[in-house]
């Protein structure tokens, strides 16, 4: 039941994430290396977010919503959900925010 769920979790909320950050990232050209290792991050974050919305719902459901409707980028949610992600995320921002050529 659990593998069902994680599952869900991947294709619903996870897999979106993923490619919503991607589009940003290209979108921003920001360059190759940093978005390889906002990619790898954000990979490696997967399973630590999928735990966290199985043990905390509310949390998965609000920030799948903030992403969709776009009061909160998946960067910063990748940075909060993983600690270890921060500087990665950092890395990207002023790409992002067009403080950056």
């Amino acid at each position: 039941m659990q593998d069902i769920f994680a599952w869900l979790v991947s294709l619903l909320v996870i897999e979106p994430l993923e490619a919503r950050l991607a589009e940003k990232l290209q979108a921003a050209h920001v360059p190759e290396a940093i978005v390889a290792q906002v990619q790898d991050c954000a990979r490696t974050a997967a399973p630590v977010i999928v735990n966290r919305i199985t043990t905390d719902p509310l949390w998965g459901l609000q920030t799948a919503v903030r992403v969709w409707v776009g009061t909160t980028s998946p960067d910063i949610v990748l940075a909060d959900a993983v600690p270890a992600c921060r500087p990665v995320a950092e890395s990207a921002q002023p790409f992002l925010r067009g403080r950056a050529a």
